[in-house]
């Protein structure tokens, strides 16, 4: 009886909890995507991370179109979503895909190291470069691009997950903001957006 009375009266505080957290991630989206559309605080700036394979990769030396986003391998729903749309952008660019990069920079860098990087981006596409760093270098290249990323406990576990900003960037070769792709776009609207801007070089 006891137990069920605890139950009872734990309850509510978990569905404040989670009321809680979605409202501030959508805040923070929100506000973020505000600023850009306003362009308040375009984002945008070169980078040098490592690369999955373990390799440099220096974004102005690359010199292409790049498709951007920030998340992490222990991510359960958005990321694995957005990595199968960019698997799709890249497959309906098809020739088209080896002019850009398609990026995925995680923001969780105390799990994420080159191998786990390596085998999570190749299970949805080989085309897709994972990047990784130190926590100071992931700090600074969220800044330039104006994301926000928070390490959230998990309740009763000793894990964590990390609240994110979701949204494609697109920024030409120099390193500089183009336009951003929010969550439900459809991948045909990217493509076009994309050979636009290739044909236009």
């Amino acid at each position: 009886m006891i137990k069920k009375i605890i139950l009872y009266s734990l309850f509510p505080l978990l569905i404040f909890a989670s009321i809680y957290f979605f409202v501030n991630k959508d805040y923070y989206q929100n506000t973020a995507v505000q600023k850009i559309e306003n362009q308040d605080a375009l984002p945008g700036g070169h980078f040098t991370l490592n690369k999955q394979d373990g390799t440099v990769f220096d974004s102005k030396i690359s010199n292409k179109i790049m498709l951007i986003y920030f998340g992490f391998t222990y991510c359960p729903d958005v990321c694995p979503t957005t990595l199968i749309k960019m698997a799709d952008v890249i497959d309906r660019l098809g020739k088209d895909s080896d002019n850009i990069n398609s990026i995925f920079i995680s923001i969780d860098p105390e799990r994420d190291k080159e191998e786990v990087m390596r085998n999570y981006v190749n299970a949805f596409h080989e085309k897709i470069i994972g990047l990784t760093g130190s926590e100071e270098q992931i700090a600074s290249v969220a800044k330039d691009w104006g994301v926000y990323y928070q390490k959230e406990d998990l309740e009763g576990s000793d894990d964590y997950t990390v609240n994110h900003l979701d949204i494609i960037f697109l920024a030409n070769a120099n390193g500089e903001y183009v336009d951003f792709f929010p969550p439900k776009i459809k991948s045909a609207l990217i493509v076009e957006k994309v050979r636009n801007i290739l044909n236009n070089n």
